[in-house]
């Protein structure tokens, strides 16, 4: 989903936490500034759990507020946004996880057909 201000938008210079490893973790990522009518902070990001036994889990994206608030062209934004700070945080990690990981899931789409959760 292409979607200019998403694109543009500076997902590095707009993070304001970060706890990514190979066990997954979290990432925040301030977006008032493209979500004006948005209570402050307006914050999205993503987010992986571990799984056990050296499996990360799929990267969910994720806000601090409620998608449905937002006009139809900002929800674009907010849509397209989302898949790109998934991105990022694989881009992080490569993916989590360990051997099994390396070899059996190397790529973010591979990784996105794996479960959340381990419960």
């Amino acid at each position: 989903m292409k979607n200019k201000k998403a694109d543009q938008f500076d997902i590095v210079a707009h993070t304001t936490s970060g706890d990514v490893s190979y066990r997954g973790g979290s990432l925040k990522v301030d977006v008032s500034s493209l979500f004006p009518n948005l209570e402050e902070p307006a914050v999205m990001g993503a987010y992986q759990n571990y799984l056990g036994g050296g499996i990360a889990g799929a990267i969910v994206g994720a806000s601090q507020f409620n998608p449905a608030s937002l006009s139809k062209s900002d929800l674009k934004v907010f849509l397209a946004l989302k898949e790109r700070i998934k991105k990022h945080f694989y881009a992080l990690n490569h993916g989590g996880g360990d051997e099994y990981m390396v070899e059996n899931v190397n790529s973010f789409e591979q990784n996105q057909k794996l479960p959340t959760s381990g419960y």
